[in-house]
């Protein structure tokens, strides 16, 4: 095991204790995009052990895969590797926030989940005033929210939300390039899940 899967599977269990992983919704692995799994089953199993969560792959919490699998994925998507958003500073960023901010392992204090969900969940919750759009539709019967906000360079960032029942929960913060065109796009599209979100497995 690597320093930095031990690193991880040790943040997952303390975000389970602090319950920080309730906050979030589910996930499939298989990327919208690709339309291929960005994480092992091996890993995908792994981290939601150590989060005390049963999942079957390739659905589970959105926080596991989105923040600690992508820090391990290794396939390209059109918009790079996943791990780029919690590693190149560009998110952090926009958020206002050093370029460090959502690294693994550059915090003892704080874990990653920690800092990503305290960065994005007041986004999703309560927009700003400012967001660029905010967009909120169903699917089916289940509430879906998509806030995008930008920088002063038209840049931006996109979170989003799904409410399986127990009130809204984040599935994926991203940067965005053009924050204008992406807040079109999203307020364009039909009613669907978006960017990989997933409900419940029965």
């Amino acid at each position: 095991m690597t320093d930095g899967l031990e690193t991880a599977l040790r943040c997952v269990r303390d975000d389970a204790r602090a319950g920080r992983l309730e906050l979030w919704g589910h996930s499939t692995v298989v990327d919208e995009n690709v339309g291929t799994p960005v994480i092992t089953r091996e890993l995908f199993d792994a981290l939601h052990r150590a989060a005390g969560i049963a999942a079957e792959f390739p659905v589970g919490n959105a926080g596991v895969v989105h923040v600690y699998g992508y820090f391990f994925s290794e396939v390209l998507t059109p918009y790079g590797y996943k791990s780029d958003r919690w590693n190149d500073g560009v998110l952090a960023r926009a958020l206002g926030l050093p370029d460090s901010a959502f690294r693994l392992g550059d915090s003892a204090a704080h874990t990653p989940l920690e800092r990503v969900t305290a960065a994005a969940l007041p986004l999703l919750l309560s927009p700003p005033a400012d967001a660029v759009e905010v967009v909120d539709v169903s699917v089916g019967d289940v509430p879906t929210r998509a806030v995008v906000t930008a920088t002063a360079d038209g840049s931006g960032v996109l979170c989003y939300g799904v409410d399986e029942g127990a009130g809204m929960r984040l599935v994926t913060v991203f940067p965005v390039a053009d924050a204008a065109a992406f807040a079109r796009e999203a307020a364009d599209d039909a009613p669907r899940l978006r960017w990989n979100a997933a409900l419940a497995l029965a």
